[in-house]
C-alpha cells in the first residue's frame, strides 16, 4: 500500500503524465482514424498494463458493434471477436466502465472455447462524444494474468475521454476526405483513359487495349510491379465502358484478415458467427451493375478461391447465414504484382480461377521502361501539387529520367510532391532536383550509375575494365554528387579511400 507522498508513488504518477502528454502529441499529429486507433490501442498496452486491447466502434445509426477496428496484443493471440461482442453489449446497456477480476464469469458467456478460456481480468471503458457512447476500448489479461489496479483504471478512463476527441476529430476529416475522393472519382469518370498520362509506345498498347476491352463484360487481369497504375487503369476501363454510372468497388485483399475474407466479399446476416451482430452487404452485392476491382488477388484465402469461381460461373452467391441466393451482374478486373501464371502452375494460386480472371491479361509496363513519360508525369504532378505555380527546368526534366524509378509512378509522384513543397522557386532546377529527389540511402540512383555500380562489385580491383569506362563512370558519380567524394564513393558502392585513389590515378582532383 503506497501513499501519495510515498517517492516510487510520485515518480510513478510523474511517468503516467509523461507519457499521457506524449499520446495527446502523437494524436493531434495525426488526422487518420485507423493511426488514431493504432496509437491508443498501444498506450493503453503500456500504460494499463495490459496484455490484450482493442476498440471497437459502433454504428452510426443502429448503434450496433462495428468491425474490430485495430486490435494489438503482447500475448500470442488477441482478444475473440465474440467477447469484443458480448463486452460491447454491455458497454451500450449499461454506459459505464465495466471492470472484472473475470470478464467470462461476469458476462456469463457460454461454452467458451479453449482459447476463451484462457481470458480472466477485463477493462472496458466506454468512448462517448457528446453523451453518447460510440464505442469502447477493451482491455483483457488471462486468466493467470494481472488484475487491473484502480491506478490503472484511471489511466484509462483518461485515455478515452483523449480518444474520444481524436476520433471524432479524425472521422470528420476522413468525412471531408472521402467528399474529395468522390470528386476525384467524378473527374476520372468524365476523363475515362486521359486519366492515364504518357505518350510512349507502351502506355499506347496499355490505352488501346483499355479501348478494346472496355465496352465488354470480359473479366480483366492487370500484372505490374508495385506503383504501375493497376487501380488507374481499372477504373479507365469501367469509366470507359457501359457500366460507367454504376458502382466501381475496390478491396485490397492483402488488407483483408483471412476469417473476415469471406464476409467481406459475400456479407452476412445478423448471429450468423459469433459477433455478427448486425447484416453486412458484401462487395459483390454492392457492386451490382458494376465492377468490382480486386487488387492483390494473389494473397485470397485458398480456401475462398474456389467460392469465388463458383461465383465468377454462376453470378450467384449466398451471405453467410442466409439460405437465400442473390444474383448479381458484376465485372470483376484483379491485379497482382506477382505472376499469377508461375503461381498457378506451382500451386499457391487455383489453376481454374487464373484461367477464369485471365480472358483479358494486360500487363502493365515499369516506369523504367517508359522513360519519356517521365517529363510527361512530372509536368502534371507539379501542376496538381502547386495549382500550376511552378514548372521544371528542362534540365530538370532530362535528370528524372535517369533515375531509376523502383517504386514507378508512385515514387515519382511522391518526388514530386516532396519537391513542391520544399523548393522555393517557381523554376525546380536540376540541382533541386539532386537536393529533394533523395531515396532511403540519402540519394536517388540512377540507372546507368547502378549498371556501373553492379559492373564494379562483380570484378576486383585487379580485373582489366578499360580505364575509360572506369573514369567515365567516376566524372559521372562526381557529377551527380556535385564533386562530393563520400557520396560518389557510397552511390558507387565503394570505399571512400578506393575511389579517391582512383580519383588521383585518372586525374580527376578538383
Amino acid at each position: 500500500m503506497t501513499t501519495s507522498s510515498d517517492p516510487n508513488s510520485l515518480l510513478e504518477r510523474v511517468r503516467e503524465l509523461e507519457q499521457l502528454n506524449q499520446l495527446s502529441q502523437v494524436l493531434s499529429s495525426t488526422l487518420s482514424v485507423e493511426e488514431s486507433l493504432d496509437t491508443i490501442v498501444r498506450s493503453c498496452l503500456t500504460l494499463c498494463g495490459a496484455e490484450r486491447a482493442a476498440v471497437v466502434l459502433f454504428d452510426d445509426e443502429k448503434n450496433t458493434p462495428q468491425t474490430l477496428v485495430r486490435c494489438a496484443d503482447t500475448a500470442t493471440d488477441g482478444i475473440d471477436h465474440a467477447v469484443n461482442a458480448l463486452v460491447a453489449g454491455w458497454i451500450q446497456r449499461y454506459r459505464k466502465t465495466l471492470a472484472t477480476n473475470d470478464v467470462l464469469a461476469e458476462l456469463q458467456f457460454q461454452n467458451p472455447s479453449e482459447r476463451i478460456r484462457k481470458l480472466g481480468p477485463a477493462l472496458a471503458v466506454p468512448l462517448m462524444d457528446q453523451g453518447k457512447v460510440f464505442g469502447m476500448i477493451n482491455l483483457v489479461n488471462s486468466r493467470d494474468g494481472k488484475v487491473f489496479a484502480e491506478s490503472q483504471l484511471r489511466v484509462a478512463g483518461i485515455i478515452c475521454t483523449m480518444a474520444a476527441q481524436y476520433i471524432h476529430r479524425a472521422r470528420i476529416h476522413e468525412s471531408q476526405s472521402e467528399h474529395i475522393e468522390q470528386l476525384r472519382t467524378s473527374l476520372a469518370r468524365q476523363r475515362g483513359v486521359r486519366a492515364i498520362l504518357g505518350t510512349s509506345r507502351e502506355i499506347k498498347a496499355v490505352i488501346d487495349t483499355i479501348a478494346l476491352v472496355a465496352p465488354s463484360a470480359a473479366n480483366v487481369l492487370l500484372i505490374g510491379e508495385t506503383g504501375t497504375g493497376k487501380e488507374l487503369v481499372a477504373k479507365a476501363i469501367h469509366y470507359e465502358g457501359p457500366r460507367a454510372e454504376k458502382p466501381f468497388i475496390a478491396i485490397n485483399c492483402a488488407a483483408i484478415p483471412h476469417d473476415l475474407f469471406e464476409s467481406e466479399l459475400f456479407g452476412h446476416e445478423r448471429g450468423a458467427f459469433t459477433g455478427a451482430t448486425a447484416a453486412q452487404t458484401g462487395r459483390f452485392e454492392l457492386a451490382n451493375g458494376g465492377t468490382l476491382f480486386l487488387d492483390e488477388i494473389s494473397e485470397m484465402p485458398s480456401a475462398l478461391q474456389p467460392k469465388l469461381l463458383r461465383v465468377l460461373e454462376e453470378k450467384k452467391f449466398h451471405r453467410i447465414g442466409s439460405s437465400n441466393q442473390i444474383t448479381v451482374d458484376v465485372r470483376v478486373i484483379a491485379a497482382s504484382s506477382k505472376d499469377l501464371a508461375k503461381a498457378s502452375q506451382a500451386g499457391g494460386f487455383r489453376e481454374a480461377l487464373f484461367h477464369r480472371l485471365n480472358v483479358v491479361p494486360i500487363t502493365l509496363p515499369p516506369l523504367r521502361d517508359r522513360v519519356e513519360d517521365v517529363p510527361v508525369l512530372a509536368d502534371a504532378f507539379l501542376t496538381e501539387f502547386t495549382q500550376g505555380s511552378k514548372r521544371f527546368s528542362a534540365d530538370a526534366l532530362d535528370l528524372l529520367k535517369t533515375f531509376e524509378w523502383k517504386g514507378n509512378v508512385r515514387e515519382l509522384r511522391n518526388v514530386v510532391e516532396r519537391i513542391s513543397i520544399l523548393d522555393k522557386d517557381r523554376e525546380v532546377s536540376a540541382s533541386s532536383v539532386r537536393s529533394f529527389s533523395f531515396g532511403a540511402d540519402g540519394m536517388m540512383t540512377t540507372r546507368l550509375t547502378s549498371a556501373f555500380r553492379e559492373l564494379l562489385q562483380d570484378v576486383d580491383s585487379h580485373s582489366n575494365i578499360p580505364d575509360r569506362v572506369e573514369k567515365e563512370l567516376i566524372q559521372h558519380a562526381l557529377l551527380e554528387c556535385s564533386n562530393n567524394v563520400s557520396q560518389a564513393a557510397r552511390l558507387l558502392g565503394m570505399d571512400r579511400m578506393a575511389l579517391q585513389r582512383r580519383i588521383e590515378k585518372f586525374g580527376l582532383d578538383r
